[in-house]
């Protein structure tokens, strides 16, 4: 797996989307999105082709069909070669069959297998039920469970019953009776009914008097079943030599086989003749009735198992009917179950790859549980799911329960869940890499909402499987810390990070442009946009520093936040200005040699705002909006509330006064937007109060940031903010037009 190509249309709310995975030379590719933009909506349409459901794919809003075009190496992906992580799904399960096998179980088990296959079909052709029928367009295994279900056993496994099945007798055998002809819904349907019982009984009762006029029958033990044994018996040891005669009471000795078999006739004879039979047969006039009259004709002996208080015995009668029919092959099967679970039974768990899986959990995280597989042996056959069980320990007692306990207990904290998803995703993640196929691995935020701890852990086990050559990483995330972090320690090339981003017609992605701490290359490249976006980090450093007041006003970091928000001397500060401040605290020589230190660095800020375009997403362009908006909406505000003059109250409404009095503890306050806004909102209307709510939501935070903690600017759209810095700006031209 060397190149991934994607090609999306109409893809869960991503319009387009066209891009070529390069893996050549390295495994990994990491791409940071903004919340909403994309990355849920890729990580679906690719779950979408790993179910095989590529026909749900679609922009499910307007009901349009979408195109998704997933090719590896120019052939398309196979759901085999793709594996999705959800950021969360707390009803997830991994099938962990096949890591509870390890090596020295696996002949076993595969000869167990085909000895179990064998003797399926076997008892297939004996009862005509099927091992396996579609339904509905489902596939149904059907004489497994079948069979099991009426034994009553609690393993879903006909090896796991094996030995129990073995210890099943009964006193009649009816071998060439096929279950299917009898327990058909309709047949039943019949036999049920209460003509057909009333005339089994009467049948029945004729049938006895019968037998009761052969001396040498007697009901419920010596029987003509199992006088047929008898014969079969003697045939078999060729008893009838010399003078050897088998005498019944009220006969003959019978000398030879042929004569034992005109005593049977006779009797069979006289059973076939009962009217009461007839009015049975009278009952069975359909396709399937008559099959069933056939096997009473057949087998007059079935009759009384035909009551409805017996059918479930003949349930079990004709199973162990075939069995015994098919005893090699029955005694095949169980002969190797016990070797495979002598093997099972001595198997180390710690040597298996679900215990190694375990292990890598519990090396780094921590939950209040432990876990067993209640059915071991049968979900190492794979006849059954694994049924996982979780202990709790609590002052040397223990209680254990199964998932949909645990679910319904609802116990876990949300970390206990992400840690339980997580687990469930390592065990399948194990299973991977034992297949050695290639697989397309898209991790969807699997971190999100993880503590620091437990982020870096899951971290650590992205980076060991970035060095499986077969797993290939897309790793997806709107946290921008995370996917900074991921970036650095699975040591991601500059070319497979990538921005998503909005394009003119659908979703871009791009190389990230600040792949380290952008304010290094602003450091070296100051023009006019970036030194104005240096402002912020700069009056960072001044608060966490020293304030040599270089400015000459007192205080430098008093001095820069009058570049950040509106203050009296705001309008009067020039580049000129800014050098010594940058200069002392930044260590570099001088601006760019185009910038105009006799610029007001206000009306740059303005005039470099009205340049940025929606292609401009880097994060300089971000900031001197932010800067811009705030700076129009505080002086829209500042303006409205000179110009009134009532009464406004502020500090909780404890204080009250005229607008000079309001603004000048404004003047004085921290957090000025939002002080002004409280005023504001006094005598503003529910437009201006709409739009101006939109700037304290999304500037505030966003400008006061460091070389850390930039994340909460990236995440905005260069849209929304393009948006919003034009719609104060038309506040601020209608106001001074007015």
């Amino acid at each position: 797996m060397k190149n991934v190509s994607v090609e999306l249309k109409n893809c869960f709310g991503i319009e387009s989307l066209n891009y070529a995975f390069d893996f050549t030379n390295d495994n990994v590719y990491s791409i940071y999105a903004r919340n909403g933009l994309m990355k849920t909506s890729l990580a679906k349409t690719f779950e979408k082709i790993q179910r095989k459901k590529d026909k749900e794919i679609g922009d499910i809003i307007f009901q349009e069909p979408g195109i998704a075009q997933v090719k590896v190496d120019g052939k398309n992906i196979s759901n085999s070669n793709l594996f999705v992580i959800k950021s969360l799904d707390t009803s997830y399960e991994s099938d962990i069959s096949s890591l509870l096998v390890n090596s020295d179980v696996k002949m076993k088990l595969k000869e167990a297998l085909k000895a179990r296959i064998d003797f399926l079909k076997a008892i297939e052709a004996s009862s005509g039920v099927k091992i396996k029928k579609t339904s509905g367009g489902k596939a149904i295994y059907e004489l497994e469970e079948t069979l099991i279900r009426d034994f009553g056993y609690s393993e879903d496994s006909i090896l796991v019953n094996a030995e129990q099945l073995s210890q099943e007798t009964s006193t009649i055998l009816f071998p060439n009776v096929q279950y299917a002809a009898i327990f058909d819904a309709s047949v039943i349907k019949k036999i049920e009914s209460q003509k057909f019982q009333n005339g089994i009984q009467s049948f029945i009762k004729e049938t006895d008097r019968v037998y009761e006029s052969f001396g040498f029958l007697e009901k419920g033990s010596f029987t003509l079943p199992k006088l047929k044994d008898i014969k079969k018996s003697l045939s078999k040891y060729s008893f009838f030599v010399k003078d050897n005669a088998l005498y019944l009471t009220g006969t003959e000795g019978a000398t030879n086989e042929k004569e034992l078999e005109e005593r049977i006739t006779a009797i069979e004879t006289a059973v076939k003749q009962l009217p009461e039979l007839k009015n049975i047969e009278d009952m069975l006039t359909d396709a399937k009735g008559m099959v069933l009259k056939d096997v009473i004709e057949t087998n007059p002996s079935i009759a009384p198992y035909l009551m409805k208080d017996k059918l479930h015995e003949l349930k079990k009668t004709l199973w162990i009917s075939y069995i015994s029919v098919n005893k090699l092959l029955f005694d095949d099967m169980l002969n190797k179950y016990k070797w495979l679970s002598s093997a099972i039974d001595k198997m180390p768990m710690d040597d298996t790859p679900w215990k190694k899986a375990l292990d890598i959990f519990n090396e780094r995280f921590s939950v209040p549980f432990t876990m067993c597989v209640a059915n071991l042996k049968s979900a190492i056959i794979g006849e059954s799911i694994p049924q996982v069980e979780f202990e709790f320990t609590k002052n040397n007692s223990e209680v254990r329960v199964n998932r949909a306990q645990l679910d319904e207990l609802d116990t876990l904290s949300q970390g206990e869940k992400r840690a339980l998803y997580l687990l469930n995703i390592i065990f399948d993640l194990e299973q991977l890499k034992k297949s050695g196929q290639d697989v397309l691995l898209v991790v969807d935020d699997i971190a999100d909402s993880f503590d620091y701890k437990n982020k870096y852990a899951i971290i650590e086990y992205l980076y060991e499987l970035s060095k499986n050559e077969k797993i290939k990483l897309l790793l997806l995330s709107h946290n921008y810390d995370f996917y900074r972090t991921v970036s650095s320690r699975l040591s991601v090339p500059r070319e497979h990070r990538l921005f998503a981003e909005m394009g003119e017609h659908g979703i871009i992605l791009i190389e990230e442009k600040y792949q380290n701490q952008p304010f290094k290359y602003w450091k070296g490249h100051l023009n006019k946009k970036i030194v104005l976006a240096m402002v912020p980090l700069v009056r960072n450093l001044v608060e966490y520093g020293n304030d040599k007041d270089i400015s000459g006003k007192g205080s430098d970091f008093k001095f820069l936040t009058s570049l950040l928000h509106d203050k009296s001397d705001t309008s009067n500060i020039t580049f000129s200005d800014l050098l010594p401040i940058f200069q002392e605290y930044v260590g570099i020589k001088s601006f760019a040699q185009n910038i105009n230190t006799a610029d007001k660095a206000i009306n740059i800020l303005y005039q470099e705002c009205a340049n940025v375009t929606e292609k401009d997403v880097a994060l300089e362009n971000k900031i001197i909006l932010a800067m811009g908006i705030r700076h129009k909406a505080e002086k829209f505000m500042k303006d409205k509330i000179v110009a009134y003059s009532g009464t406004f109250y502020w500090d909780k409404g404890k204080i009250s006064g005229t607008s000079n009095e309001f603004l000048s503890y404004i003047e004085s306050s921290d957090n000025q937007t939002r002080k002004l806004m409280n005023g504001f909102v006094q005598i503003g209307n529910q437009e201006e109060i709409k739009i101006l709510s939109a700037v304290n939501i999304m500037t505030p935070e966003n400008i006061h940031f460091n070389s850390f903690m930039y994340e909460p600017l990236l995440d905005m759209d260069i849209v929304e903010l393009l948006r919003l810095y034009q719609d104060v700006k038309k506040l601020t031209d209608v106001s001074t037009n007015g």
